[in-house]
């Protein structure tokens, strides 16, 4: 059980690390992580990112704790939230720091432009993936017609009207019963 303790911390941390652009950039991670431990099936990991978005507190480290705790109970989601946030508090204060002092800096502005960048390539990678998994998309003759109109239908007023998250959810919720009913 130690070697597993270990293992979440590890794998947490280095998200914690690397996850960019805030909890939504440690998805692909956590799609890493499925298909390297298997600790949970790809349908836990939308659900859990659909869980982790609609409870309060940060995404990554909700999704960090949901794993932790799954994988080896509360003492694994300690480790796990604890190791995700330990390494970007510490970055923060460092780079808070510093970044008063270089923030005119035109290699710091540009390094900081290609982050957003790779964060952003890595959120549509993982949008794409989340929709084709939503929609159960087997082939692209055989999916589920009502989970893409919905997303489409939820998208427009979310993306042209700025509605209310909350309530993009809450519709999606409605709206995913109504449709399988």
């Amino acid at each position: 059980m130690l070697k597993l303790y270990f293992l979440l911390f590890w794998e947490f941390a280095k998200i914690g690390a690397f996850a960019i652009g805030g909890g939504y950039a440690a998805i692909p991670f956590l799609f890493y992580l499925q298909g390297q431990y298997n600790w949970y099936s790809l349908d836990e990991l939308t659900n859990m990112i659909a869980v982790a978005n609609i409870t309060p507190g940060p995404v990554g480290i909700n999704m960090a704790t949901y794993t932790g705790y799954k994988t080896a109970g509360i003492t694994g989601a300690v480790i796990s939230t604890i190791s995700i946030v330990l390494i970007p508090f510490i970055l923060t204060i460092i780079i808070t720091k510093l970044f008063t002092k270089f923030q005119h800096n035109e290699n710091v502005n540009n390094a900081f432009i290609g982050l957003r960048s790779a964060a952003c390539a890595l959120l549509a990678y993982i949008a794409v993936k989340l929709l084709i998994q939503t929609a159960s998309i087997q082939s692209f003759s055989q999916y589920d017609k009502s989970a893409l109109i919905l997303f489409i239908i939820l998208m427009i007023p979310f993306s042209f009207i700025k509605k209310n998250p909350v309530l993009t959810i809450l519709a999606g919720a409605i709206g995913g019963i109504i449709i399988h009913i």
